[in-house]
């Protein structure tokens, strides 16, 4: 049910002037504001090549980010390995494809949901899952996270007087490139914060009380509503690191500098009442070339008295005041029986106060209802690869995993569409990512001398490789062999059975029905 109003306009009590009918004519075209420019969403030229999981994930998580990850990660080894006087392999120096490993045994944690374990039941021969164990050692991977490292701690205190991100400034900034890089999104853009679970020591840890984790670091962030790919995220640093300019509301700067890369393309920004404003509204329809529909608080200024009263009208009844260039509703839900909710909505997209006749809303509201929500952290929250810490840049860096394989997986689908290639779930797709993450560390593993053969056989069993770096069972032919025609251990002697197959841990003859590609008593 529509309101009506006997005045042609209503003031604000700061003066801003609205329209109580509809000041832009109803027309079967579309707005020209609507008309978004042309452009092919999905993944770019740069990540079209990209389809094998792995691939897709080291778009984002780079050869220069996991390069930086070893450079300083090995400073630091340096310096705690000088306290042990017997140097074990445990805190030797790590490589690159130690870390991607490791970044495997992380991605296998969240997709197994057990990121919450401790390192001990994790790694138990019973209970833990065999994966961790092919991957590395417990004691490796419990000193990789104590020492893992971001920056040159040397310089650290000279960056942290200007910025308050310095410990992993540069490891985010080029994981930012990366996720603007390689994605276009569709036309509409939704701008929403994420809470980063941390309760350690943080300059600029925040509480949120309506957050499941209510302490924590807030990352403002720009998604594709369609395929809720991480366009965009800036962390939240405090007064000192987001002061505002131009005496603007963080909320305004926020969405402007989120949405800079698509400016000027008549998309359109979805956005909740920490970011949505009357000056926003209008700046980024006039200055910025795009449209906003958001809910609104009711302290603002801009908005009359007359939208704010709730007591006075009916449940199920919407109110409508407009401008040349905004829409503003006050929709009063049917529901409500007692504590009426008034809910306030402002769009530069919506011109007419068109009501859905089936559930009583504005289209307004079902647009954003539409466009709008916390999906891409329930997302990150569902197969969550972050483990508890007391160190906030590697609080960051789990979140920075977690959203490296929500845009892969994203990248992976469209490509594998396009080329009619498997599909997978995410479940699914992180399990088979973690595995290519660490067969290259598994493969030095298994060929290292000094290696243990139960340890050997959990590689073999768990990434289907054997010590010459061949997938199981896809050995060399007969043909291929050097050996000499010998008689098979395994197989009875009245069978006669001879072979050029040898076992490759005790080099006993092995017929084909034995090779796989241990002898039976070896595996």
């Amino acid at each position: 049910m529509l309101v009506t109003f006997n005045e042609a306009t209503v003031k604000s009590r700061s003066g801003y002037v609205w329209h109580t009918r509809p000041q832009v004519a109803g027309a079967s075209r579309t707005a020209l504001r609507n008309i978004v420019g042309p452009f092919r969403p999905g993944p770019t030229q740069a990540a079209a090549q990209a389809t094998t999981p792995e691939q897709c994930f080291r778009l984002f998580i780079t050869n220069e980010i996991v390069n930086t990850v070893v450079e300083w990660t090995n400073v630091k080894i340096d310096q705690v390995a000088r306290k042990y006087k017997n140097k074990t392999a445990t805190v030797r120096p790590t490589t690159a494809a130690e870390i991607c490993a490791l970044l495997g045994v992380l991605v296998f944690s969240g997709y197994i949901k057990d990121n919450h374990l401790n390192t001990k039941e994790l790694w138990c021969p019973v209970a833990g899952a065999p994966f961790y164990r092919a991957a590395m050692s417990e004691g490796r991977f419990s000193f990789l996270i104590y020492c893992l490292r971001f920056d040159d701690m040397a310089t650290r205190e000279e960056r942290r007087v200007d910025d308050n991100l310095a410990p992993i400034r540069s490891v985010w900034d080029m994981f930012m490139a990366a996720c603007e890089k390689h994605y276009t999104p569709h036309e509409h853009l939704t701008v929403d914060e994420q809470l980063l679970a941390f309760r350690g020591n943080c300059p600029f840890r925040m509480y949120i009380p309506n957050k499941p984790a209510k302490y924590g670091i807030k990352i403002v962030m720009a998604n594709d509503v369609k395929s809720k790919y991480l366009l965009k995220g800036i962390p939240y640093l405090g007064r000192r690191g987001g002061q505002p300019r131009d005496g603007l509301q963080l909320g305004h700067i926020f969405t402007r500098d989120l949405t800079r890369p698509y400016h000027n393309t008549n998309r359109n920004v979805t956005t909740d009442n920490w970011f949505t404003s009357v000056p926003l509204s209008l700046d980024m329809l006039h200055n910025c070339g795009m449209t906003l529909v958001g809910t609104l608080r009711a302290n603002k200024s801009e908005i009359p008295e007359v939208m704010k009263d709730k007591n006075s009208r009916r449940n199920g009844t919407s109110a409508f005041m407009f401008t040349k260039d905004m829409t503003l509703v006050s929709h009063i839900p049917s529901a409500q029986k007692r504590n009426k909710k008034n809910v306030l909505l402002l769009s530069t997209m919506h011109t007419q106060p068109t009501v859905n006749i089936e559930n009583g809303k504005p289209e307004i509201i079902d647009f954003y209802n539409g466009t709008k929500g916390g999906t891409f952290d329930q997302m990150c929250a569902q197969y969550s690869c972050s483990r508890k810490t007391n160190r906030w840049p590697v609080c960051m860096f789990y979140g920075m995993i977690n959203a490296a394989v929500i845009n892969s997986w994203v990248i992976f689908k469209a490509n594998n569409d396009r080329v009619g290639g498997k599909k997978m779930k995410r479940r699914q797709y992180m399990h088979e990512m973690a595995l290519q993450l660490i067969k290259p560390n598994a493969q030095q593993c298994l060929n290292a001398p000094t290696q243990h053969k139960k340890v050997k056989a959990i590689i073999t069993q768990v990434c289907s490789i054997n010590p010459s770096g061949m997938v199981a069972g896809a050995g060399p032919s007969a043909a291929e062999m050097r050996e000499p025609m010998v008689r098979c251990k395994k197989c009875e002697s009245k069978a006669d059975k001879k072979t050029r197959f040898r076992c490759h841990s005790c080099r006993q003859p092995v017929c084909q029905s034995h090779y796989y590609p241990y002898c039976c008593d070896c595996v």
